[in-house]
């Protein structure tokens, strides 16, 4: 049986920018309120007065007169990332991040390599991790990805939790439905009308109640319920095809409207897929391929992450002049999506009000679910027209 580490970083953002900036230590800190309006990450101090992420920064304010609320600053997060995964690599070479601030580590077999267990590797990394970079982490051990995560997140802050093997099913149990990754608002809400509540009664459900339920999902879903999860560690390509939208022209083309027409659609998609994914991504890459088959890019960060096309579109006229820079026919493009993010607040149509923007994500998930269901052309935005390049094959 495999032997898996997932660590998560614990108020991370806010807890990177007090080990930045000495100021800060011992103060209640609060992560946002710039464009999304809400906490995106909040200290311990600031905890303690109520403060979470998800909340009105409004509401933040008032619970903590001496809240000190700072913009984020995405680079210098991601660069702590790097320097954690870095020290996780040294570790093992079965590292797969999940986003900035938390992170799977497969030691089985470690243990004569390393002269520890894997709950003293863990505990080694923690200390190191704080040590070196004075930002704390909580890490959870397991027999695979599922158990160790929902065991990193379960006592917060500075925790670590190994569930023995073959205990999985029993720490599970008593857990609520929330707990388990891949359920989200709603599909707890439909698990709820159905009696189900708990992490323990999904695994015991009727096989075929769950199926009418949940749909196509529901063995895998209850598998994962009953501790079993045979998802390997990945370390991630530096290119993760998941996160890609691609196109190869029928003909080439040089019309640069019709270009930039085809160029939304991709965006849609490959937006579409983001929010399905439950994360928001915080940089673009365009990839041109002429009619010679030579390549160009240019890449797009972004302000702050995002699950949402409205807040990348305006900026797609400007993506694609400065990546077209041989002026020759075009045969293909890519678009790709990568510092992946865990979003702050549940993107659900029925999730809570403080989500970023609540009425344009409200709208983009449920146009989603309407083009799952009727097809990808039962919506079409303004700017799309049936002569456009956008009804040629995207693969």
């Amino acid at each position: 049986m495999r032997s898996v580490i997932h660590w998560d970083g614990d108020s991370f953002f806010a807890s990177i920018e007090q080990a930045s900036d000495k100021r800060l230590r011992g103060r209640p800190v609060a992560i946002g309120g710039v464009r999304r309006g809400v906490v995106l990450s909040a200290s311990t101090e600031a905890r303690r007065f109520q403060i979470r992420p998800g909340m009105p920064m409004s509401r933040a304010r008032r619970l903590c007169a001496p809240l000190v609320v700072i913009p984020g600053h995405f680079d210098l997060y991601e660069q702590f990332s790097q320097q954690i995964q870095a020290l996780c690599e040294d570790t093992t070479p079965l590292v797969e991040p999940t986003g900035v601030g938390a992170a799977f580590l497969d030691v089985t077999g470690m243990d004569a390599v390393l002269h520890r267990d894997a709950a003293a590797t863990a505990a080694h990394l923690r200390r190191t991790i704080w040590q070196w970079l004075r930002v704390s982490v909580s890490t959870g051990l397991g027999g695979n990805k599922t158990v160790s995560r929902i065991a990193s997140r379960l006592r917060k802050p500075a925790a670590q939790i190994a569930v023995p093997r073959g205990g999985e099913a029993a720490f599970l149990s008593p857990l609520s439905l929330r707990w388990l990754p891949g359920v989200g608002d709603e599909l707890r809400a439909t698990l709820e009308i159905a009696g189900v509540r708990t992490i323990g009664q999904l695994a015991h459900a009727p096989l075929d109640a769950l199926q009418l339920a949940i749909g196509r999902n529901a063995l895998s879903l209850q598998r994962r319920a009953q501790g079993v999860d045979e998802d390997p560690v990945r370390p991630k390509p530096p290119a993760d095809p998941a996160w890609n939208e691609a196109i190869e022209f029928e003909e080439d083309v040089w019309d640069e409207p019709q270009v930039l027409l085809t160029l939304r659609k991709l965006l849609e998609r490959l937006m579409t897929r983001v929010r399905g994914a439950g994360v928001e991504i915080r940089r673009l890459t365009l990839v041109l391929r002429y009619t010679d088959r030579d390549e160009s890019e240019r890449s797009l960060p972004l302000a702050e992450p995002t699950a949402l096309e409205v807040d990348v579109e305006p900026s797609l006229p400007a993506l694609l002049r400065g990546a077209w820079s041989r002026r020759v026919r075009l045969r293909g493009m890519t678009l790709r999506a990568s510092r992946i993010y865990q979003p702050t607040a549940q993107m659900s149509l029925f999730g809570p009000p403080t989500a970023r923007r609540p009425e344009a994500l409200a709208l983009a998930v449920a146009i989603d679910r309407l083009r799952r269901v009727y097809g990808e052309g039962i919506v079409a935005r303004g700017v799309s027209g049936p002569d456009s390049a956008i009804e040629q094959k995207v693969g």
